[in-house]
């Protein structure tokens, strides 16, 4: 009889320390989870708080990207501006009496429109160039004598701003005549919207004399 009390003892004993064990396991299962998702929680809102602000920009339909630059900045050089002056204005002055339409179109992307384009027909009637062209049928072709910037800054639109003069050599050719013509053009060039402009410029005001 006390042996079978014994080996109850033992039993209950036995068990006893099997659920202790048990218990231990099982808090430090817990702790471990509760340590896992204390860690998850820490890296989820450190990657929240510290994401990189969303950057946006443009693209052309060749799907090259654009660079989105505000207008009060210069973006281009001093260079570069005066080459894109020579440009426009040699282009846009270069035409004949048979084309000057097509040749002028083309020229256009030169300028901000409406108002840089409405400024520069505006130079061209008030100059008589064009009326000399197409009455007199010949070919003109313009040549630039250098170009230097005598004013820079931001304009009342916020936009910066070149002014930009282009002596020229505008030559005119008939079938039956050669004539030259010595002119200065000015020229307001401004900032535009990179993705407006893929020059990031335009020109805004002409005059020729």
């Amino acid at each position: 009889m006390l042996r079978d009390r014994m080996g109850v003892t033992e039993t209950i004993l036995a068990r006893h320390e099997l659920y202790r064990k048990a218990f231990r396991y099982s808090a430090f299962a817990n702790l471990v989870m509760a340590a896992c998702l204390l860690a998850a929680v820490a890296f989820a809102w450190k990657g929240w708080t510290a994401r990189p602000e969303p950057r946006y920009f443009a693209t052309r339909e060749d799907g090259g990207i654009i660079p989105l630059v505000a207008i009060s900045n210069p973006f281009l050089n001093p260079g570069q501006v005066t080459n894109f002056a020579v440009e426009a204005v040699t282009h846009s002055i270069s035409t004949d009496f048979a084309n000057w339409r097509d040749d002028m179109s083309e020229a256009s992307e030169y300028f901000q429109r409406p108002e840089g384009w409405q400024s520069f027909l505006a130079a061209m009637q008030s100059s008589g160039m064009l009326d000399f062209i197409r009455n007199n049928r010949v070919v003109s072709s313009a040549v630039a004598n250098g170009a230097v910037i005598i004013e820079d800054g931001i304009d009342a639109r916020g936009r910066y701003s070149w002014t930009v003069q282009v002596p020229l050599t505008v030559t005119y050719e008939s079938a039956s005549q050669r004539t030259s013509q010595s002119l200065l053009a000015e020229v307001v060039v401004a900032r535009l919207p990179t993705w407006e402009s893929p020059a990031a410029v335009g020109i805004t005001r002409v005059t020729i004399r």
